[in-house]
């Protein structure tokens, strides 16, 4: 599905579709951002008070935590949203639609 790391293929290797027009915005970011903050708060709690780590390697281990998770969730979230507007036929809205 992907060329490179988040950069779809032109067509499908396995039906020849076109995805030249595959776009998901910025909508995986969203929800990988928002799945990564409540896994990540938690630990940094966890990591300074819970354990008590100095507040730097604390912050040190979550963002590398996170960072980690962030790079490892934007491809599937990508190709997940890819795919639902795939299912839908969703496209641009134009001026069209609007009448």
């Amino acid at each position: 599905m992907f060329n490179s790391y988040l950069k779809f293929a032109d067509t499908c290797r396995a039906c020849g579709a076109d995805f030249k027009s595959a776009d998901s915005g910025d909508g995986p970011a969203v929800f990988v951002i928002l799945i990564v903050g409540a896994i990540i708060a938690p630990l940094l709690i966890v990591l300074q008070f819970g354990l008590k780590l100095a507040p730097l390697l604390a912050l040190t281990l979550t963002m590398l935590a996170a960072v980690a998770l962030c790079l490892a969730l934007l491809p599937p979230f990508k190709s997940l949203l890819f795919a639902f507007q795939w299912k839908h036929k969703a496209g641009e809205a134009t001026a069209e639609d609007l009448e």
